[in-house]
């Protein structure tokens, strides 16, 4: 039933009833409706409703009870016995409770409890002495009481409930720091747009924290369906601000703009940080781009790149950059890929004026497969060149080099599962020259690789295994390849690694999952690589005719890191988990870990909560957040 002011006023034409009571099996709900309607001054006769105005008041209000007392003159309704008024997700109860039209919306006294879902046992309520609905969908709450699972935790003379599409407070959220000690805050939820009571899909967060032992935290948080950005100002003893921004949009004319931003700057821009994996980034870096879309793209923007904890006024790497890149099908069994960029920075900071660095990429490549007989051979060529300017000299890169692969591919077909077995041979030969100087390096190895099922992107499991040579062609060493994918639903595994016995030389990473994705899995990595650098990489280990042309193929220092976080999956409403990194060679714990997410399963209520220590930060840090309109 809607509740709307009346347009103007009419007589009412119900009577004034003293009592009703119904027969016990059933509630006053039809009676109560009619009842409503006439204190509020609607017309007798029979009409059709019109539409509701998209900037009027209207909203719905159902109650019933056991007994009902109506006072049409003062435009009331006593309700007692098991009463209950329902307002959008909001349900009141009481013994006795008295319903009241007022200038703000509909007035409720007599106290009760309020839930915010239609379970018969909600886990949290907040109790109240009265309550005005007012439309749309706010509640005014006079001494309100929060109780979890009926027990008081605290009390507030007022307090106001908005709906998520509606500018209101967050809720308050407590931390301990570590080091820094206890910080506390809320903030303001600011909504772009309705969404009839539900998240709206552009809003912003502004959050304000303070230390206990002094110092202060601002923090903002956008969000819109293309981007997602958040801004951390973080002042004790020292300052950080953290930017983590990232957004893309393709527009109606084919053009693509995007932006990415990852930095955590000032003196303490590490040590403010609670996560190892961020803490241990070594660069910030912005970019801002703009870009075509088809079978050419082009892209231009700017740049900017710093040491991560470097401060606004410390020395940065800022400047433009274009790129091209393009590539098809050269008729039925060929392909290219051309690209070439550009980028110029600017040490600014540092006082000069004859620090600008200009840094051109251009590479391409060809590649062909034919098939002869049940055999596949796949040939390929390649070249790259680099040139760095700078003020003082100029150094220019030059790569090039070509590859062959032989494989015999057999393929077996079950009811409801495919094996391939190919033997394979592969070689791959290249030609570097670095500011004059050359050098040769040669790769061949034999191998075998099998493939278990088709998924829609790749076989639901890989093994590839290789043994060869590699290295300059008068040094060369045995080199070992090992390749290893698996993406099942209860099981991932992603292993990749070289390694050079002889020369001790050894590079691999690893990727393990047990456990179907959002429900109870264990994940693992491990990534190591030994004192000296084996001659491949352990991206050139996939097989592949050409060479990884990644910026960063390989690890540039020595060690061994492992890592694994457990999640357990608590009937779809609780989420445990806890996680640790450690370095086995110096057998030191990096970090360690622990969360907890509790949602019910009506939505009524979202509770996290988190712990965590890492090396490089003195203490724990430790957290609690509640929601009570998630």
């Amino acid at each position: 039933m809607s509740l709307r002011p009346p347009k103007r006023r009419s007589p009412s034409v119900i009577r004034r009833r003293r009592r009703c009571e119904p027969r016990r099996s059933s509630r006053l709900l039809g009676l109560a409706a009619g009842t409503l309607v006439g204190l509020l001054g609607a017309r007798a006769r029979a009409e059709v409703p019109q539409a509701p105005s998209p900037h009027g008041r209207e909203f719905r209000v159902d109650f019933s009870a056991r007994h009902l007392d109506v006072d049409a003159e003062l435009g009331e309704l006593q309700l007692s016995g098991d009463a209950l008024v329902t307002v959008g997700r909001y349900r009141l109860g009481g013994e006795r409770v008295r319903l009241k039209r007022g200038p703000r919306g509909i007035g409720v006294e007599g106290g009760g409890d309020i839930a915010f879902c239609s379970c018969d046992a909600p886990p949290v309520t907040l109790g109240y002495s009265s309550v005005t609905i007012a439309p749309p969908s706010d509640v005014l709450i006079k001494h309100a009481v929060l109780r979890a699972g009926g027990v008081p935790i605290f009390w507030l003379p007022y307090l106001w409930l908005r709906s998520p599409d509606r500018v209101g407070l967050i809720f308050p959220s407590v931390e301990w720091r570590g080091e820094d000690g206890l910080l506390i805050g809320s903030g303001l939820h600011v909504p772009f747009a309705a969404n009839q009571g539900r998240p709206a899909a552009r809003a912003l967060d502004i959050g304000a924290f303070g230390y206990v032992n002094g110092g202060a935290r601002v923090e903002a948080r956008l969000f819109t369906p293309q981007s997602s950005s958040f801004v951390r100002w973080d002042h004790r003893d020292g300052t950080a601000l953290s930017i983590d921004a990232h957004a893309a949009s393709l527009e109606q004319t084919g053009a693509l703009w995007a932006y990415d931003a990852d930095a955590s700057l000032g003196a303490r821009g590490r040590r403010a940080l609670s996560s190892l994996e961020a803490a241990a980034r070594r660069y910030d870096h912005a970019r801002l781009g703009v870009a075509s879309s088809g079978k050419a793209l082009f892209a231009f923007g700017a740049a900017a790149d710093a040491e991560r904890g470097a401060w606004l006024s410390d020395p940065l790497n800022l400047g433009p950059f274009a790129f091209l890149s393009t590539g098809g099908a050269l008729g039925n069994a060929t392909s290219y890929a051309l690209d070439i960029g550009g980028m110029t920075g600017l040490r600014a900071g540092e006082g000069r004026t004859d620090n600008a660095e200009t840094r051109g990429v251009e590479r391409g490549s060809l590649e062909s497969a034919v098939t002869l007989g049940p055999a596949l051979a796949r040939v390929g060529a390649f070249e790259q060149s680099e040139l760095l300017s700078a003020p003082a000299q100029a150094l220019s890169r030059l790569r090039a080099g070509a590859g062959l692969s032989l494989s015999l591919p057999l393929l077996r077909r079950f009811a409801s599962v495919s094996h391939l077995v190919a033997p394979e041979l592969l070689g791959r030969v290249e030609r570097q020259y670095w500011d004059g100087t050359g050098q040769s390096r040669l790769s061949t190895t034999a191998g075998v690789t099998s493939a278990l099922g088709a998924g829609a992107r790749a076989p639901a499991a890989r093994v590839r295994l290789a043994a060869g040579l590699a290295g300059e062609p008068d040094e060369l060493e045995p080199t070992t390849e090992a390749v290893v994918a698996s993406d099942a639903r209860l099981f991932g595994l992603r292993l990749a690694g070289v390694a050079q016995p002889r020369a001790r030389s050894a590079e691999a990473t690893a990727r393990l999952r047990l456990g179907a994705r959002g429900g109870t899995v264990l994940t693992g990595y491990a990534e190591a690589r030994t004192a000296r650098a084996p001659s491949t990489t352990a991206a050139d280990a996939q097989g592949d005719v050409l060479p990884s042309f990644h910026e960063l193929g390989a690890y540039d220092r020595e060690g061994l890191t492992t890592g694994a976080e457990l999640t357990l999956a608590v009937a779809s409403v609780l989420q445990l988990g806890g996680g640790v990194d450690v370095d086995p060679l110096s057998e030191d714990l990096l970090a360690v870990r622990s969360f907890a997410r509790y949602r019910h399963a009506c939505g009524c209520i979202a509770l996290s909560a988190f712990g965590s220590q890492r090396r490089g930060r003195d203490g724990f840090d430790a957290g609690l957040a509640l929601d009570l309109m998630p």
